[in-house]
């Protein structure tokens, strides 16, 4: 197993005022090109301290991937670090100088002594990057290869795909692929998958898995050296989870359901109070939807419960707009209204307020269907958008639970 660490470099990083994006891409791509990252480190623009962190990943890494700090400016000390940390004097490089000099003055600037840090290298660099007008470069110590990349991401993905990895599988040709599968997860919570797969995972200590609450889902993470591996533990996950599963890798709630209503034929029609159209733009997130999706009514205040989707007056001054028989009347309306196969009508209490029917988090959905009406209550816990949210997401799992039985 080839090893890697990365290092990121920035005050700002630190301090919380730009988000790293840098690690997260560059943890996707290598391990999706089968290197294991065995450590991300943040450290700040401070010259010992990349000097301290590049050392110690050196004593453990078989590669290293550092961003950040290669800049013009004061604060940038990441070459100086480097020069420090590996005993390498620094020397102006001759191809990053030539390179600098003819792109400057091709837009007629001269090459000023501002310039000069910029091609200011260890000595034994290579330059990256110029191709993208950035100057990042790789060194060898101790036969393992260190790449020093700009922080910028664009620049830095630019790089990465286009020299490191092609180098790095140069250097490490019998790098094993390492296969990988996300399972999506809705209705139950990270620990209830843990207690039901836990002994399970224990059968299979070759394959590494995590999961991750990935509001509002749980998102289990498997990557294998063996695909047959994988495809075994995945197939008793699936056994075991059921249907709380509705997706793998990339699939997202909307396209799932999407795509089963296209599989049965149905056309949908969606009437919404407390989630305010939600439901309507998760549907539409998808290209194509059109093909199922007929329309959506947001009936948010009780006349308009009662105008549009004909519920009955006595029913929302009897009951409430939060309550059973109001959210079958919405379902069994919005389905009338647009001479649909489905329709679903969800109404509630996102809060803070609510009325004297239900408390805050109070969900009712409404299932209508070519042969029955159903609704289902409801109890979510948060603040006002993430009740939204769950209650959107809930309303379309309780439609795909349907479509595929």
């Amino acid at each position: 197993m080839v090893k890697g660490e990365i290092i990121i470099v920035g005050d700002e990083i630190l301090s919380g005022e730009v988000q790293d994006t840098n690690s997260f891409e560059l943890a996707k791509q290598l391990s999706s090109a089968g290197f294991f990252i065995e450590r991300i480190t943040v450290v700040g623009d401070e010259q010992k301290e990349i000097v301290d962190v590049l050392l110690t990943a050196i004593k453990k890494a078989d590669f290293i991937i550092l961003t950040g700090g290669l800049g013009p400016t004061w604060d940038d000390k990441t070459v100086k670090a480097v020069a420090q940390a590996l005993n390498r004097p620094l020397e102006i490089n001759k191809e990053a100088y030539q390179h600098l000099k003819a792109c400057l003055a091709k837009h007629g600037k001269p090459f000023l002594p501002s310039h000069e840090k910029m091609v200011l290298l260890p000595a034994g660099s290579k330059p990256l990057g110029l191709a993208f007008h950035a100057c990042g470069f790789k060194l060898i110590f101790d036969e393992k290869p260190l790449y020093f990349l700009p922080g910028v991401p664009k620049q830095m993905n630019q790089i990465l795909k286009a020299q490191v990895l092609p180098d790095l599988n140069i250097i490490f040709p019998n790098i094993s692929i390492l296969y990988k599968k996300t399972l999506r997860i809705f209705g139950i919570s990270e620990t209830e998958v843990s207690n039901k797969i836990s002994s399970l995972l224990a059968s299979f200590p070759e394959i590494k898995v995590s999961s991750l609450p990935c509001f509002p889902e749980v998102h289990l993470f498997l990557r294998a050296n063996k695909k047959e591996d994988l495809d075994k533990l995945v197939k008793e996950i699936k056994t075991i989870l059921g249907n709380d599963i509705f997706g793998e890798d990339t699939e997202t709630m909307p396209e799932v359901v999407g795509k089963l209503l296209l599989k049965k034929g149905y056309h949908l029609s969606v009437a919404e109070s407390l989630t305010g159209g939600l439901i309507g733009h998760l549907i539409t997130s998808v290209s194509g939807s059109s093909n199922y999706f007929d329309r959506g009514v947001v009936t948010y205040s009780n006349q308009a419960k009662i105008e549009l989707l004909g519920v009955p007056k006595e029913i929302v001054n009897k009951y409430g707009p939060v309550s059973e028989k109001t959210a079958r009347y919405m379902a069994e309306g919005v389905k009338k209204l647009a001479k649909s196969d489905i329709g679903i009508a969800v109404t509630g209490y996102a809060g803070p307020t609510a009325g004297p029917e239900a408390e805050v988090g109070t969900v009712f959905i409404g299932l209508a269907t070519p042969t029955k009406i159903e609704v289902t209550e409801w109890h979510f816990n948060g603040d006002r958008s993430e009740i939204k949210m769950l209650a959107a997401m809930t309303a379309l799992d309780k439609l795909r639970r349907y479509l595929i039985l």
